[in-house]
């Protein structure tokens, strides 16, 4: 195979083609960086403090929150209420809210100065869940005073959002088009842009007008319905109504014109930008080639990144690799890179896991490794994606010893695994016949709070269903089930299977053709057993 990389970029050679993973040897991974919910944040001034700190970047939250409940019934160590806002977050995204909730009052018992931001980021905890009698409890006990982001609901309830809007001027506040705007991008994401449209055009009864980015958000969400007509009309009467389109406007259109293949159309747009004072910049540029690699027209793309009046970026760099990368142009994407830093633009980690992700679809596992080793001396630390990627690979090989190396050593590096690293896991373990490893592995998932998905526990069937195993496999269908996981098509199908497999041809029939004729499974598949 041709070596990828050129000799002067520290990178490894794709040149072994059997080789077989070995430790990662990387620096521990960088702490994910998180918006400070108190502007004032300081260093931890006591013990607690720097224990909580050290237990939030390890992700150990149940050890946490027992250290903040603790420090209630001690004097002189109220932890800092930053760290105590930035462990309520975490478990909030967790799903925990109870647990979030405790550590709040024991913040407050504590003697730590909680203020508004802690209870916004439990508000918005429980809203994000649908608890939203026990977040308008919160609200009417709180000791500070709630400001505009405490009643705002963010949690999908879009119009009980738009009801506290109207309600807020009764608690002293007044809405402002930042808040209008969030409800204007809830209200695209559910798809529903015509209500989009409406309540932009009704931002007046709240108090404040449209701006830039509320037109901005209406026309996004109309280009991703692929209602361009609509779109142009839209900017049009941006300009009547004095409210112009900006760059981020025509970038927004342009993006998503060339994601779709509308690469005439986003031509152009851009050519109307300067007509409104709007400069074509890298990003504009960004998404013209993303369009070209997106659709296969690689020499297209390159032709255009060699004209671009304006300096490339490592986004450009790192779109037009995975472009060469797709088409397998190594030589080409080896002299983009010893291009790249020749022109003093490093890599990113988006970078080296596009090539990562290459050299392990190709087999290339040892090279793959060898490359994420080198990430740290160009400034970049292997984040989960990457992880995730190097475990796609190992696991291709059913290797799950080196698998469960590589989730020790993610972990101990301080990256936390999700749903993906530990199907990955459970699928390697399953299909070597380690099925107890895998359910032990399972447990791991939940006892972290995760909620394992049908495709994790449709892993564990199969592997049972291959032992034979059909009365714990059926064990194991009804846990699922008890756990509010829907089983799937593929579910049933690995069922079937597996009682056909066990010799149980008559019980695999019956309950081929119920499913069947409930519309569960496929009726193609009764055609294929007959």
């Amino acid at each position: 195979m041709v070596a990828l990389l050129p000799s002067s970029f520290p990178f490894p050679h794709a040149s072994i083609p059997n080789a077989k993973p070995h430790q990662l040897a990387t620096p521990a991974a960088a702490a994910a960086a998180t918006r400070p919910e108190s502007p004032n944040a300081a260093p931890p001034p006591n013990p607690a403090s720097a224990r909580l700190r050290r237990l939030i970047a390890r992700e150990d939250l149940a050890a946490a929150a027992r250290l903040v409940e603790r420090s209630a019934s001690r004097d002189g160590e109220a932890p800092d209420v930053y760290l105590c806002t930035k462990l309520i977050r975490n478990l909030c995204r967790r799903g925990r809210t109870s647990d979030a909730a405790r550590v709040l009052r024991a913040a407050e018992g504590a003697g730590s100065p909680v203020d508004v931001f802690a209870y916004n980021t439990l508000v918005a905890g429980y809203c994000r869940y649908g608890h939203l009698d026990a977040a308008r409890r919160l609200i009417a006990s709180m000791p500070v005073a709630p400001d505009a982001y405490t009643f705002f609901c963010r949690g999908g309830m879009v119009e009980r959002a738009i009801q506290v809007l109207k309600q807020m001027a009764e608690h002293g506040c007044t809405a402002n088009t930042t808040l209008c705007n969030i409800v204007i991008n809830s209200i695209c994401k559910q798809g529903r842009v015509d209500d989009a449209f409406k309540f932009l055009n009704n931002m007046g009864s709240y108090g404040c007008n449209p701006d830039t980015i509320s037109y901005t958000t209406v026309l996004k969400g109309l280009c991703r319905a692929e209602r361009w007509d609509d779109a142009k009309d839209l900017l049009k009467e941006m300009v009547r109504k004095n409210c112009p389109p900006n760059e981020v406007t025509f970038n927004t259109f342009i993006c998503i014109l060339c994601q779709k293949g509308l690469i005439e159309q986003a031509i152009m747009l851009i050519e109307q930008m300067s007509e409104h004072g709007c400069t074509v910049g890298v990003v504009t540029y960004n998404a013209l080639v993303n369009g070209f690699c997106v659709q296969g027209h690689i020499d297209s793309a390159l032709e255009l990144f060699r004209s671009m009046p304006c300096k490339p970026n490592t986004i450009t760099y790192t779109t037009l690799l995975t472009g060469l990368c797709n088409m397998e142009r190594l030589d080409a994407a080896a002299e983009l890179i010893a291009e790249m830093l020749h022109r003093d633009c490093p890599p990113n980690a988006v970078t080296f896991n596009v090539l990562v992700s290459f050299f392990c679809q190709k087999g290339f596992l040892e090279e793959a490794i060898e490359l994420v080793e080198q990430m740290m001396e160009h400034g970049c630390t292997p984040n989960l994606i990457t992880y995730n990627t190097l475990l796609d690979g190992i696991t291709k090989d059913c290797s799950s010893e080196d698998a469960l190396e590589l989730l020790q050593g993610l972990v101990s590096k301080g990256v936390s695994p999700d749903v993906i690293t530990f199907s990955s896991i459970i699928g390697v373990l399953s299909k070597e016949d380690r099925v107890e490893d895998a359910i032990q592995i399972f447990h791991v998932m939940q006892d972290i709070g995760m909620r394992p998905k049908a495709v994790v526990y449709n892993k564990i069937l199969l592997g049972l269903c291959k032992r034979c195993e059909i009365d714990n496999a059926i064990d194991f269908f009804a846990y699922m089930v008890s756990n509010g996981c829907m089983p799937n098509e593929s579910t049933y199908i690995i069922l079937i299977e597996g009682l056909a497999h066990g010799g149980l041809l008559k019980e695999a029939q019956d309950l081929l053709n119920k499913l069947c004729s409930r519309g569960v499974v496929s009726k193609n598949l009764i055609e294929e057993w007959h």
